[in-house]
């Protein structure tokens, strides 16, 4: 039976190798050291020393190996691509770091690993590729220790809406609010290499900042610490110039205010 992402698996399984290779995933620089995860994401996350953690939707594990070098107790990464998990794995061993290190292969809204976690963490172009944001929250709570903190840092709905025309204006090139037909992402350019047309381009879904809320509120949460960025983590429209934090910044011509590319938020069990 066809599972509603196998459009999405293929589409991950063909860019992994591009990725590893790629400047923008800069693996030399991870291995020599390079952080991957940004200030706003690590102050949120702190303090991990002894403190375990989930990465949903990990691809192929920077950010989880990042997180472990900052502090972090142990480290779970989960994703639905098997390269992706296999390359996490390699790079888990040539750092030395597979013992504090687990990388699972799954379907973020099938996992159930019958234990909770002091963090779960998510991040970058990350929700937009899931069929059922409501399955998504319930994953969340499941997973979440009753003093545990969840955090995301991902692509805002009004970035992903827009693209850039042929003269730098601002249209909408996606729907904003979600419908029940997936978006067809053919034509889009991989964001680590916009050369690149992937093959298998995938399908996404728009879910608004208002469905991520009330999905993990409907799975018992609570949200709080919600905040907006005029900055994205790749080169989100065409243009974009990276500061040294490798934030990628656009004001398009004759568009007015800035546009919101990123939104972060926190959730806890109720105390």
């Amino acid at each position: 039976m066809a599972h509603p992402h196998d459009a999405n698996r293929r589409h991950w399984d063909e860019v992994t190798a591009l990725h590893r290779d790629s400047a923008f995933y800069d693996v030399e620089g991870f291995l020599a050291g390079r952080c991957t995860i940004g200030p706003i994401e690590r102050e949120a996350l702190a303090p991990l020393l002894r403190r375990n953690l989930l990465h949903l939707q990990c691809h192929f594990g920077l950010d989880t190996l990042s997180l472990l070098r900052l502090g972090a107790a142990r480290v779970t990464g989960v994703d639905f691509s098997a390269p992706a998990i296999a390359e996490a794995r390699r790079l888990a061993d040539r750092l030395k770091l597979s013992s504090w290190a687990d990388f699972i292969e799954a379907d973020v809204l099938d996992l159930d690993l019958g234990r909770r976690f002091d963090r779960i963490f998510t991040s970058h172009g990350a929700i937009n590729w899931l069929s059922d944001i409501g399955a998504w929250g319930r994953v969340v709570a499941r997973h979440l220790a009753p003093d545990g903190v969840f955090y995301m840092m991902e692509a805002h709905p009004v970035g992903l809406a827009l693209d850039v025309d042929g003269e730098g204006r601002l249209y909408q090139r996606f729907p904003y609010f979600h419908a029940a037909e997936p978006l067809n992402l053919d034509g889009v350019p991989d964001y680590a290499e916009p050369d690149y047309l992937p093959k298998e381009p995938g399908i996404g879904w728009a879910w608004t900042i208002a469905d991520v809320m009330a999905a993990l509120e409907d799975a018992g949460l609570q949200v709080f610490a919600f905040r907006e960025y005029p900055f994205a983590a790749w080169e989100a429209l065409p243009a974009m110039t990276p500061d040294a934090e490798r934030h990628y910044w656009h004001r398009a011509k004759d568009a007015g205010p800035d546009t919101p590319l990123l939104f972060s938020l926190k959730a806890r069990h109720p105390i």
